[in-house]
């Protein structure tokens, strides 16, 4: 069963950490090289959405939104007529990162951290993620194994997650899309700061398996790094190795409920994985909808 999310390293222990997997010789490769052969999943035509909108509530449209800290999301509108005609249009305001957003993709430059060498330029930046990741994707089905949600604030232990790929009979290959269900259900609440509540997560004890696996991206349903954090006076780990070290972009808050449950009834854990972020030229991150298509 998943454990309380407790220390496990220091801040020296995670540079030693972060200095083993860089020197790994796999590197990740783009998810497009596995398209083609993703492609031969798609038989029956069935697609699940993964994203799930901003928290709720919206920003009231009479209150002004504060500089420099998280705020929850806000859509405004207004009507141009003409003689028989009007529109109706909108303007949509977000935090691309952080509790109060949706759905969203995170490019490696969305962290900066003085333990990491420099990427590669080719590596990740959103311009090139926004032609689009197709590639096969693989559920890592948690609560299939366990029995149950991972409890806000646990960790799942390499052991399990090993378990977890051997009762569903699926092998994890470089590139693939790499889907990680821990199990959230439930709106989340705009009002809630990040780090101000226990989160489920992913133990660090799982760091040079998931380099070794190279996954092209992650996707998880809440943001991969659990509340407490295991590492000391770092309360993301997860999100500094995977974006400034290995390269690999990371999707919090997916809604993977349904996912979880079409794997199950289908007896199937692979299928196509598409996503298309958006073209916001310089931004660290993008809203984005995955989605899976058997």
């Amino acid at each position: 069963m998943p454990i309380p999310s407790a220390p496990l390293l220091d801040k020296q222990g995670f540079t030693d950490l972060a200095d083993r997997v860089r020197n790994r010789p796999a590197r990740p490769r783009q998810a497009q090289q596995g398209a083609a052969a993703a492609h031969a999943l798609v038989q029956l035509g069935l697609t699940v959405s993964l994203g799930e909108g901003p928290a709720e509530p919206a920003l009231p449209s009479s209150r002004a939104a504060a500089e420099g800290v998280p705020q929850p999301y806000r859509l405004t509108d207004w009507v141009e007529r003409g003689d028989d005609w009007e529109a109706v249009n909108h303007r949509f305001e977000v935090d691309v990162h952080g509790a109060t957003s949706m759905t969203h993709i995170d490019a490696v430059d969305h962290f900066r951290w003085d333990g990491a060498a420099a990427l590669a330029p080719e590596v990740g930046t959103l311009d090139r993620l926004s032609e689009g990741l197709l590639s096969r994707g693989v559920l890592l089905d948690v609560p299939g194994v366990t029995g149950a949600p991972v409890p806000p604030g646990h960790v799942i232990t390499l052991a399990e997650v090993c378990e977890a790929l051997d009762r569903q009979q699926t092998e994890l290959r470089t590139g693939d899309a790499l889907y990680i269900n821990l199990g959230r259900a439930g709106a989340r609440c705009s009002h809630v700061e990040l780090g101000s509540e226990p989160v489920a997560g992913l133990s660090i004890e799982c760091a040079e398996w998931l380099a070794e696996a190279a996954p092209s991206v992650v996707i998880t349903d809440a943001g991969l790094d659990p509340t407490p954090s295991q590492v000391t006076n770092l309360p993301v780990p997860w999100h500094l190795l995977l974006l400034t070290v290995l390269g690999i972009p990371l999707v919090d808050m997916a809604k993977l409920g349904p996912l979880a449950d079409t794997c199950r009834r289908l007896g199937r854990w692979e299928f196509l994985s598409v996503m298309a972020p958006l073209p916001l030229r310089g931004a660290s991150g993008s809203p984005v909808n995955p989605l899976a298509v058997f």
